[in-house]
């Protein structure tokens, strides 16, 4: 008896989920859909395309401020909710549908930002509520196996009854448990995504060549990324001081302005640059040096006003297009040596510096470049990471 209720237990928590992935399926296909036809149907269609996108956007943008006044600081993101999950041990998943309603509207207007941080956001929260709905029905064996079969199915997927979170003191031993579920939710959503034949988050930029000499390179170019990324830190948070005065009404619109410039004269900037990191390296072989600077450095900026402005998602695919184009302007710059050798190193260094995530951008930034360069990656991320740890001491000691 014990052993079937326990496959019973296991097939919900399969249940729970599939149904965890094909929100996150939905979700991703809705924002491809929304996308293609609010910029390409319709846009390409439109008698005055510019009067159109102006039109879209402040439509978009009252209704932004308007979710945003009524639901509050949303979308949530990935490290919002890990910060929640580290200090209650759980999540407050009660509304997380607005948080992915908002991302859509958001990603489907054409913000400079990525889908990764609200969806892995919602993926975690949907995760913890299958937590909490499995020790509910472990919890109630006995009784449920007198219901009738709807509703047992009522208590299965009710999404906001029968659910019993963990009392606090006991919130620690559920650590394995948790993890379990998050980790089967992404891979079940991996999968769904292949078996209809999706296409890949990641993009191989080509193959490399690279020779020993080239390793003469991996400081320069190291400390350079470094260099701009720390500069351009700085000056983002100038620029933040001064958008923080703003009302929300004002930031809304002001990012509204910002998508609707892009729109206008850099529309391959538009979106995460997901979309757009097939033809990187055709932009990257036939784009002027100063051209992929300047687009490079456009995405960067365009990226921090959309978050600072209230259009909120992900930034690690922004940060990773606009760092390979500027490896792919520095390989032009060097045409003695093998091209992705160079655009690896300064993208890997520029990323991780943006990011302040040594291992989650070096390891991401790696998965465009073929496996022969990984070396070098994992040689880079080493010498960031001992750079970061050494700065952090510096300023511990400096404060002490």
């Amino acid at each position: 008896m014990m052993k079937k209720q326990n496959v019973t237990i296991l097939l919900s928590g399969f249940c729970l989920s599939s149904l965890i992935a094909l929100v996150a399926f939905l979700f991703l296909m809705a924002e491809k859909f929304g996308s293609h036809l609010l910029w390409e149907s319709w846009g390409h269609s439109v008698p005055f395309p510019n009067l159109y996108k102006g039109l879209l956007l402040l439509i978009g943008g009252l209704l932004v401020f308007a979710l945003k006044k009524k639901w509050g600081s949303l979308p949530r993101t990935s490290h919002e909710l890990m910060e929640e999950l580290k200090e209650e041990q759980t999540v407050n998943y009660r509304h997380t549908w607005r948080s992915l309603v908002l991302a859509l509207i958001i990603l489907v207007l054409g913000a400079g930002v990525g889908p990764e941080a609200p969806l892995l956001g919602a993926v975690i929260a949907y995760s913890i509520w299958q937590a909490d709905k499995l020790r509910y029905l472990e919890a109630n064996r006995g009784q449920l196996k007198h219901l009738s079969l709807k509703d047992k199915l009522v208590r299965l997927f009710h999404p906001s009854q029968y659910l019993l979170t963990y009392p606090a003191s006991q919130k620690g031993t559920d650590k394995k448990k948790r993890l379990f579920f998050i980790v089967n939710g992404l891979i079940i959503f991996v999968l769904l995504m292949r078996l209809t034949e999706q296409p890949s988050f990641i993009t191989k930029l080509g193959d490399s060549q690279w020779q020993m000499g080239e390793l003469v390179l991996i400081l320069p170019l190291m400390f350079y990324g470094l260099l701009f990324g720390r500069v351009y830190r700085w000056l983002m948070k100038k620029i933040k001081g001064s958008l923080k005065k703003l009302p929300l009404i004002g930031k809304i619109l002001l990012g509204a302005v910002a998508i609707f410039g892009v729109a206008v004269f850099a529309p391959s900037l538009l979106f995460s640059g997901q979309h757009a990191m097939h033809s990187v390296v055709e932009m990257g072989l036939e784009l002027p040096v100063l051209a992929l600077f300047g687009l490079s450095l456009l995405k960067l900026v365009f990226l921090e006003i959309c978050l600072e402005t209230g259009w909120t998602g992900g930034d690690i695919f922004p940060i990773t297009f606009a760092s390979i184009l500027q490896g792919f302007a520095f390989a032009q710059l060097l045409p003695g040596y093998d091209p992705l050798f160079v655009v690896l190193v300064v993208s890997l260094s520029l990323a991780v510096t943006l990011l302040q995530k040594e291992w989650l951008a070096g390891i991401f930034i790696s998965l465009f470049f073929p496996i022969k360069l990984w070396p070098i990656a994992l040689i880079l991320i080493f010498i960031l990471r001992w750079i970061g740890i050494k700065v952090k001491a510096g300023r511990v000691h400096d404060a002490a």
